[in-house]
């Protein structure tokens, strides 16, 4: 080696050692005192969880915290990261704004609130600015000042709203945007901010509740040819944004459009993004067919198209993906209308991992072929009308880790296919016409099996007792099959069990020992509509998950009840249970949200415990021999909204319920209760929907206050010992008079389980809440169609009085029944006007007068009973009144006409007008009384003598009086007189 070179390098590693001694020295040096107190000040303006970010920043050299950067050489603070879940809250304090050399800040995902500070826009230097996942409010337009900006990252702070994006068009250097779930609502013209940007690659608008774009403004925008990444999913823009989207296609590789309402086509231009490899437009209304120019997008790997309007043969809507046979991983078409016809050939495309085909109107057999596609992972064709699969004896099947055959039309015995999938780790084959006898054969090759669901298939397990499965599962789903008469032992072996439904699977066993072994892994337990019988253990494993759905409801178990663990939600109900409910009451109770216990043979006294059930939010009791008072804890239930207490032998009155605000539904009917109704139900419930009391002692009036019950559709006081008068206050009920008042739902659902990314979804504990409801003659149980109802029920009481005028305005009444009581007078004239009445009982009172002609107008009226009343004259003309039969009028003698065999005199039935003036004298007869005869002569004394007893007295006015007469007298004969001559001259000149 020359000498001249050996010097030369010797003195260039001797350069670099002194510059690396040097940096290292700058680095070791303290760091500028000055951002170390601004980074103490920062520190000291929050509050921080048990995950303490700031327990480093104690010594001198700020350089050295967690969290820091800072540049070796000068020792500025170039760098602050405090994030992903390490919890500190409050306000975003401006001290930050002294680190005037940060190039990144980064504070993503913490508590931080309130207002993004005016002074961060004095940060010229900063690079990188992360406020993601935060709940910051306003962002300032000063940020429009950080021209070195390469990333801005604001999403995911929920209540943060912007006015305008017009200081992003100063971002020059800006290449990544996200601002996902920022309120840009009041952001007039967003798009031509966003167009200004022209370093622009990433843009994330998605849930922003952008404005629909101008197409006429759209020519006008400058194109950022930069642009790969674009994300507008869930704005519900219409399709006046694809010009502009197709105006930046030229360099995009992933386009998210999903969940927005464009209507048109699929632009025949998408096709021509030639680096295109994402494409989602799912849950749009798009129609037509795949544009043939996607045979040119020969790059892309995921296409999602899911839930459109798709048409035409599937297999002609995948033939325009031939170009990307050797690309194309992820494809859903699922949710479209496409025409009937077989699944086509899919063997081509050999990279598809994942497959979504459900509710494409597949028929036919499943072709072989799928299953030979090599890299398929992920098949969905539920929610079709496939018949069968094709048998297939090759050896090379697929690596098919997820199949969902679940909801078509397989008959016959169990595919033989799948039992060849041996990587196969969830199978969904469930509503299906399945009928087989499974043994150990069916299952001995699925050894990665960890979810598995038959249920609804007419399928057998024939499992010895001594078989050990191949397979760990986590979920299994058996209902309507058939696994008993024995509990199956074979589900010993499955510890990892977390979601178990065997209902309804012809069970008369007991529980084995070992069963509750496994019961503190499972998250979801249904072993209903069996016969299990024998008690249950005195004491169960303790749980760990507080969203845990156990269901032993309809089987024959037996004994106390004892106390469980940890759960959400408990079904017990027509069981055969005895002694109290003490154990019961030293459950584990902080999140039991659901309790039913009805129709278990229950008896005795209520345990006055309820209180420490603090989450219970519907308790069912009814239907058993519960007896004494209803205990006064239950009104310490501040979350209740659904309270069951009906059919027992409850007696004394009702405990408060004043804390109990949330309260939608209550029935305490057909027990022993008393006392006057209560007043506080008017008071403090004012989100009750419906109130049943039918069938118990409570006497007194009806208060006044329930009146403020704005949300009441369901009132049934029957069957009490009621009196006073109807309140006339019943039509300030808004739900009873305003047809278009929103209906509150009464199905409740706690926990539900997703499978194939939200695909498949399963409801682990849901309710519809449910009343027996006396209408159109016979007691019903509503339960899904609870919410549609409004009624009025006050039968069998002593009320008395006249129907109030004010009840034909609850015009949104589906049913009425003032039946059995002491009621008089007329039946209000137009009570036509409760058009939306179907059901209605006024039989058994004192009523009087003529049936209202109006009543033709109640055209839904399917069920009336107007019997044993003292109604008169012919029934009026109707389609619905003369379809009822005769019993409906029966007992009221003066009644005529059809439907009735009596005809009416002549003098009635002549015409409709003696019947229109027979109603008219009604009316007239109720305003002619004895006032309007003292008001007739009080208006002649004044009327007549004010003026003719005047002119008696006073002399000058009379003569005034008749002098003015006599003037307009003549005054008239001249004028006729003259009108007389001219005409007489005019026929003269004619002759």
């Amino acid at each position: 080696m020359p000498r001249s070179v050996f010097h030369f390098l010797f003195c260039l590693v001797t350069i670099l050692w002194i510059s690396l001694l040097c940096g290292e020295s700058f680095r070791m040096s303290k760091c500028v005192e000055i951002e170390r107190r601004a980074l103490l000040k920062f520190k000291n303006a929050y509050i921080h969880g048990l995950d303490n970010p700031f327990a480093s920043w104690n010594d001198e050299d700020c350089c050295q915290w967690e969290g820091i950067l800072c540049n070796n050489l000068t020792g500025h603070v170039t760098g602050l990261e405090i994030g992903y879940a390490q919890g500190i809250g409050g306000k975003l304090d401006s001290s930050i704004c002294e680190l005037q050399h940060l190039t990144s800040l980064s504070l993503y995902d913490n508590q931080l609130e309130g207002n993004i500070p005016e002074c961060i826009g004095s940060l010229a230097q900063l690079i990188e600015l992360n406020l993601a996942f935060n709940k910051l409010v306003m962002i300032p337009p000063s940020l429009g000042n950080l021209t070195n900006l390469q990333t801005l990252y604001l999403a995911y702070n929920y209540d943060m709203s912007v006015n305008s994006l017009e200081w992003l068009s100063h971002l020059s250097n800006l290449r990544f945007l996200d601002l996902s779930l920022v309120n840009l609502t009041l952001v007039v013209d967003w798009l031509s901010s966003i167009s200004k940007i022209p370093s622009l690659t990433t843009l994330h608008l998605s849930c922003c509740m952008l404005k629909n774009v101008a197409h006429k403004s759209i020519p006008h925008l400058n194109s950022s040819v930069s642009l790969k990444y674009l994300d507008l999913r869930g704005n519900n823009l219409n399709s006046s944004i694809l010009p502009w989207v197709i105006n930046v296609s030229k360099v995009l590789e992933y386009l998210i459009l999903s969940h927005n309402s464009m209507q048109q086509s699929i632009p025949y231009e998408f096709g021509n993004m030639m680096f295109l490899q994402y494409l989602d437009l799912s849950y749009n209304e798009l129609q037509g067919s795949i544009p043939e120019s996607f045979r040119n997008t020969c790059q892309l790997k995921t296409l999602n198209l899911n839930s459109n309007k798709l048409s035409g043969q599937l297999g002609d809507n995948i033939q325009q993906l031939c170009c990307a046979n050797n690309s194309l991983e992820y494809l859903d078409l699922s949710d479209n209308s496409f025409k009937s016809g077989p699944l086509p050939n899919l063997s081509c495309f050999s990279s598809l991992v994942t497959l979504y085909l459900q509710h494409t109107n597949l028929v036919g057999m499943l072709p072989k072929s799928l299953f030979l596609l090599s890299s398929l992972q992920i098949l969905d064709l539920s929610h079709n009308h496939l018949s069968g699969v094709d048998i297939i004896d090759d050896a090379n099947l697929s690596a098919i880790r997820t199949l969902d055959l679940s909801f078509n039309q397989l008959s016959g015995p169990f595919p033989h296919i799948i039992c060849q999938l041996s990587s196969l780790d969830a199978l969904f084959i469930s509503s299906n016409k399945l009928n087989d006898i499974i043994n150990k054969t069916h299952l001995s090759n699925l050894s990665e099996l960890e979810i598995l669901d038959v249920s609804q298939n007419s399928l057998s397990f024939n499992l010895s007792s001594d078989w050990i499965p191949p397979f760990k599962l986590t979920d299994l789903y058996a209902s309507s099959c058939q696994l008993g008469p024995e509990f199956p032992v074979w589900l010993k072996h499955q510890t990892k069990l977390s979601y178990l439904d065997i209902s309804n699977t012809g069970i008369s066993d007991s529980f084995p020992k070992w069963f509750w072994n496994l019961s503190s892994t499972l998250q979801n337990l249904n072993v209903s509509h069996n016969k299990l019988n024998g008690p249950l253990p005195k004491s169960f494993p303790n749980t760990y998950d507080s969203s845990i759905v156990w269901d032993f409801s309809f089987n024959h178990l037996n004994g106390p009840l004892p106390p469980f663990p940890e759960l959400s939600a408990l079904f017990l109900s027509n069981n055969m249970f005895t002694g109290s409910l003490s154990s019961f009451c030293t459950s584990l109770s902080h999140s039991l949200m659901y309790l039913d216990l009805s129709s278990s043979l229950l008896a005795g006294k209520l345990t006055d415990c309820w209180d420490k059930f603090q989450s219970l939010k519907v308790l069912i009791l009814e239907k058993n021999n519960l007896s004494g008072k209803v205990p006064g804890t239950i009104g310490a239930l501040r979350q209740i909204e659904s309270l069951h207490l009906n059919n027992n032998n409850f007696s004394g009155e009702i405990p408060s319920l004043i804390l109990c605000h949330n309260l939608k539904l209550i029935d305490v009917g057909d027990n022993n209760l008393q006392g006057p109704l209560p007043m506080w139900i008017g008071h403090h419930l004012p989100k009750l929907i419906v109130l049943r009391l039918r069938g118990n002692k409570f006497q007194g009036n009806i208060p006044t206050n329930m009146c403020n019950l704005s949300f009441l559709q369901v009132l049934d006081l029957s069957i009490n010992n009621i009196t006073g008068e109807i309140p006339q206050c019943f039509s300030d009920i808004i739900a009873f008079t305003n047809l278009s008042f929103p209906r509150t739902s009464f199905y409740y659902s706690w926990v539900s389980i997703s499978y194939l990314g939200g695909e498949v979804d399963y409801e682990l504990a849901s309710f519809n809440d449910k009343a027996v409801l006396s209408l159109k003659g016979s007691n019903r149980e509503y339960d899904k169609t609870l919410e549609l109802v409004t009624s009025i029920d006050l039968s069998c009481n002593h009320l008395t009085g006249e129907i109030p005028q004010s009840i034909t305005k609850l015009v949104a009444l589906f049913g009425l029944n003032l039946s059995r009581n002491n009621l008089t007078g007329f039946i209000p004239n137009n009570f036509g006007d409760m058009e939306s009445l179907e059901s209605l009982d006024l039989s058994k009172n004192h009523l009087s007068g003529r049936i209202p002609s109006s009543f033709s107008n109640l055209t839904f009226l399917g069920y009336m009973n107007l019997s044993f009343n003292n109604l008169e004259g012919r029934i009026p003309l109707g389609t619905q009144l003369q379809s009822f039969d005769p019993s409906s009028y029966m007992g009221n003698n003066g009644l005529c006409g059809p439907p009735l065999i009596n005809h009416c005199p002549e003098h009635v039935i002549s015409s409709t007008g003696s019947h229109e003036k027979h109603v008219k004298n009604e009316d007239e007869d109720k305003v002619i009384t004895f006032g309007f005869y003292v008001s007739l002569g009080l208006g002649f004394i004044f009327g007549f003598w004010g003026v003719c007893g005047s002119l008696v007295i006073k002399t000058s006015w009379r003569n005034a009086y008749f002098k003015f007469f006599k003037k307009i007298n003549d005054w008239i004969q001249l004028k006729v007189v003259v009108f007389l001559i001219n005409m007489k001259k005019r026929f003269q000149d004619e002759d």
